[in-house]
């Protein structure tokens, strides 16, 4: 009796390793279109903060690019930039290119649009300088292939006419995507 329950476990065993995937993500595994989920927070100094959650999705080109398309109501972002697997497929390597940059950047002097609304005080001639942009890499599980939370963060200043008077400030944004499934 207690060979045969043995041996029932080490078959269960036998059958959870066998089924879980062995290898890391390839780009077959990764190539197509996701849903995805944001939450982004952007902070200027003195002059306030705003935060958006939203969808979107981001279609992965077996070519190495790709196109974003963050959906914050009233407006559309499309980033565009490269992807590639990197550390034998266990992480993945994002980048925008310009296009994605000036995105970003629209992006961003939309928000500030935003804070500087919120506030009751007109802002106008918005000028971004990025000092650094970094994109995190996220890591690829191998029983699920689909990529952990990728942290996108900018730092740089901005420089405009508020309320006539012409500032510059130091700004910092912060974003959390997270890939939800595969579409």
């Amino acid at each position: 009796m207690k060979r045969t329950i043995g041996f029932y476990f080490a078959m269960l065993f036998f059958v959870m390793f066998i089924t879980t995937p062995l290898f890391s993500a390839t780009e077959d595994d990764l190539v197509g279109t996701w849903s995805m989920y944001h939450s982004a927070k952007l902070k200027v100094s003195r002059i306030g903060t705003t935060t958006s959650q939203n969808n979107s999705t981001v279609t992965l080109n077996g070519d190495g690019t790709f196109t974003m398309v963050e959906n914050d109501p009233p407006d559309t972002y499309t980033y565009t930039g490269n992807w590639q697997l990197i550390k034998k497929g266990k992480k993945m390597l994002i980048s925008f290119d310009q296009g994605g940059r000036d995105e970003l950047i629209r992006l961003l002097e939309d928000w500030m649009t935003e804070v500087a609304s919120g506030y009751g005080v007109p802002i106008s001639d918005i000028n971004i300088s990025l000092a650094k942009l970094t994109i995190s890499q996220p890591s690829i599980p191998k029983k699920t292939n689909i990529p952990k939370t990728t942290t996108i963060k900018a730092t740089g200043l901005v420089s405009a006419y508020l309320d006539g008077m012409f500032i510059t400030r130091k700004f910092s944004y912060d974003s959390k995507v997270s890939f939800i499934c595969r579409q």
